[in-house]
């Protein structure tokens, strides 16, 4: 779980699905700079230098795979449990130790893995995928996709590509995954004589509402059209429709110091520059999920994640859901996507069963299990026009993403180029910067972290 900009006391309790994927869109928008994103599949992730080739043989005899994973809601945990309990049932001669971690659980995998002590099947995050592909420490699943006619094709590709290399050997099948979207109050747009958000509004248009919808007051009253923190895991979606891109084709360089990238961040600031936008904690909000839900601010650009803490927290509150709206100069639209995945150690002594288990925790019944219950959206195509979308238009705006969604991950280097993105984008927004001295200074550093 990563990049959320909850308090770290509330992520356990509010993640719908995990985040991150990386995979790189055809077409030259932005100069010829190869985008991240659904329609592409590449990844900056070196391949090991010794991994399996083949699939082992199909497994005999009673196996005990130990899986792990974070926890979360009880509710969602319940759930896990429960689809693992029904894979036993198919397969009676498999039995599950299911062991999940509490608390920092990349770091304490992280431990486990240098230790040798690792479960035969855990749940991999991108960051994770980024250090344990390249070191050898995952199960090759190509040979057993191949094996099984389980094609990456089921797959949006942005959700493998974290977990493939550069050969496209894949690592791990995508579990669940999520989008943003911009939540809006019902009300506070009705009172404002402000129209609801439509399928083709732009960026001028949520300016333009965000300036209606504020109403300065005192520390305590005032009312912001939109709240919005420093953060890279937003301004993404626009550098990405402004037709930018974070890095180069080969992830060897940043390159969004140009003018989509100035022309994104421009409009992300804008709403702070003109009062229109509150960072989270000036209304004593620990995120913006928060400020939206006490109705100091009347949008929110979050994903699914909020859905349950809106319904167990400000139940009262009537919001919509909105897609993210679309670059005027541009005419495109983007989004995050961000994911986590199953992947099995690579020197477990089970790998077919691993396997079995994988896929059939990625696969159709377990993703269908958990769209229904509302805790993430499905990997698999094959679930677009699931039911549950006719009944939840709000989880189906987030899940549209899939036609239009960019990656929230940046391979081995992810977190230095997101904290150094987040500080350009909070010395902008603090007044302490320009744009382009801004971007320029950032660019800078993650390109002398790349060249390290």
């Amino acid at each position: 779980m990563k990049r959320y900009t909850i308090p770290l006391s509330l992520i356990l309790m509010l993640i719908l699905a995990a985040c991150g994927s990386t995979s790189t869109s055809g077409g030259n928008a932005g100069g010829g700079i190869s985008q991240q994103g659904l329609s592409g599949g590449n990844s900056y992730i070196t391949c090991p230098s010794n991994t399996n080739t083949t699939a082992a043989a199909a497994t005999s005899g009673n196996v005990t795979l130990t899986v792990s994973g974070f926890t979360s809601t009880p509710a969602e945990d319940a759930l896990v449990k429960s689809n693992l309990d029904k894979f036993h049932q198919l397969h009676p001669n498999i039995t599950i130790n299911w062991s999940p971690i509490p608390g920092d659980y990349e770091t304490k995998m992280r431990a486990n893995v240098a230790s040798g002590n690792v479960p035969d099947v855990f749940y991999v995050t991108p960051s994770m995928a980024n250090e344990y592909i390249s070191a050898g420490k995952l199960l090759n699943l190509s040979p057993y996709m191949a094996k099984n006619n389980v094609s990456p094709s089921n797959y949006y590709s942005s959700l493998l590509s974290p977990f493939s290399c550069k050969s496209g050997n894949i690592y791990g099948l995508p579990k669940d995954w999520n989008s943003l979207g911009v939540f809006y109050n019902k009300q506070m747009f009705q009172q404002a004589g402000v129209a609801l958000p439509s399928s083709s509004w732009t960026w001028t248009d949520m300016q333009n509402d965000a300036k209606a919808l504020t109403k300065p007051g005192n520390a305590a009253t005032s009312v912001y059209g939109i709240t919005l923190n420093p953060d890279p895991s937003r301004w993404g979606a626009f550098l990405f429709a402004a037709g930018g891109s974070v890095l180069n084709q080969d992830g060897t360089q940043a390159v969004f110091n140009n003018q989509a990238g100035i022309n994104a961040t421009n409009f992300f600031v804008s709403f702070q520059k003109a009062g229109t936008s509150v960072i989270p904690t000036n209304v004593s909000a620990g995120w913006p999920g928060e400020a939206f839900g006490k109705q100091r601010a009347a949008m929110a650009l979050e994903g699914g994640w909020l859905i349950p803490y809106m319904a167990s927290t400000y139940p009262n509150v009537q919001y919509g859901i909105a897609p993210v709206p679309v670059d005027p100069a541009t005419g495109k639209r983007a989004d995050l996507i961000y994911t986590n995945a199953w992947g099995a150690y690579a020197n477990t002594q089970h790998p077919e069963a691993a396997w079995q288990l994988i896929q059939y925790m990625a696969g159709q019944d377990v993703q269908a299990s958990q769209l229904h219950a509302g805790f993430a959206l499905p990997t698999l195509k094959s679930l677009a026009n699931d039911p549950y979308f006719t009944q939840n238009p709000g989880v189906k705006v987030l899940f549209d993403a899939a036609t239009y969604g960019y990656a929230d991950d940046y391979g081995p280097h992810d977190t230095i180029i997101h904290t150094d993105i987040g500080n350009a984008l909070e010395q902008v927004m603090l007044g302490k910067s320009d744009v382009p001295t801004a971007l320029n200074q950032a660019v800078q550093k993650i390109n002398n972290e790349l060249q390290a």
